[in-house]
């Protein structure tokens, strides 16, 4: 009986104690936290940290249409060689910066219901797509035929999200540019929903690589440490 016991609570100590560390201390630890003033004579930078959050409504659309499925949104330890920058991934635009780019922090998520880490990397990382992504007409026609950019993209299209109306009048000035196979019918365009703009917007908002205070701005982007 006492073996029975003790395998039970064994057992229920394995499962309770990961619970514990991993999920209900980080949340409460995610849960106190607050932005912090940078110290212009010590950061270069005036401010808080993070200077802004990105577009609630936006997040939850990438969410629900599953964009975090394939994308990350989280930068790695650069010491445990896993070094996510690229040309482009942030305010620097050097094809490959003397620094890499900072991993991400909790701090980075403040403000954000939720933190969409990302489950496999199928698609790029957009921790800080805002730096990179194009205007936002070219991201809404990418979104709407992702091949009408690129032939070889992997990413579904989301037509779902934007209106095939008959053109009544002059043609609206939000209407798609789109050619070819992808170009609605003789008299109808293609304009984005209340729902595309929100995630276009979510994505542009983007931008997590702002120095952290009391760290050395020469980890993060240098164009953040000008502001």
């Amino acid at each position: 009986m006492m073996n029975f016991r003790s395998f039970i609570l064994g057992l229920a100590a394995a499962f309770a104690l990961p619970w514990l560390l991993l999920i209900v201390l980080p949340a409460i630890q995610y849960q106190s936290l607050t932005r912090v003033a940078y110290d212009k004579d010590k950061d270069g930078v005036e401010g808080f940290y993070p200077p802004a959050v990105v577009n609630g409504q936006g997040q939850l659309i990438y969410i629900q249409e599953g964009c975090n499925q394939c994308h990350t949104q989280m930068i790695r330890p650069v010491q445990l060689g896993l070094d996510g920058w690229v040309k482009g991934w942030g305010q620097d635009q050097e094809s490959r910066p003397a620094t890499a780019i900072r991993s991400n922090t909790l701090r980075d998520y403040l403000g954000e219901k939720f933190a969409p880490l990302g489950v496999q990397r199928i698609g790029p990382d957009l921790t800080n797509y805002g730096w990179r992504a194009p205007a936002a007409s070219v991201l809404h026609k990418k979104l709407y035929a992702p091949h009408s950019l690129q032939d070889w993209s992997t990413m579904p299209a989301y037509k779902h999200l934007y209106k095939l109306q008959k053109i009544q009048g002059p043609a609206s000035e939000r209407a798609l540019k789109l050619t070819g196979k992808f170009a609605p019918p003789a008299g109808y365009e293609v304009v984005p929903t209340a729902e595309a703009d929100r995630l276009v917007e979510y994505l542009l908002s983007l931008k997590k690589d702002f120095p952290v205070p009391g760290q050395s701005a020469v980890a993060a982007a240098p164009a953040a440490a000008k502001k």
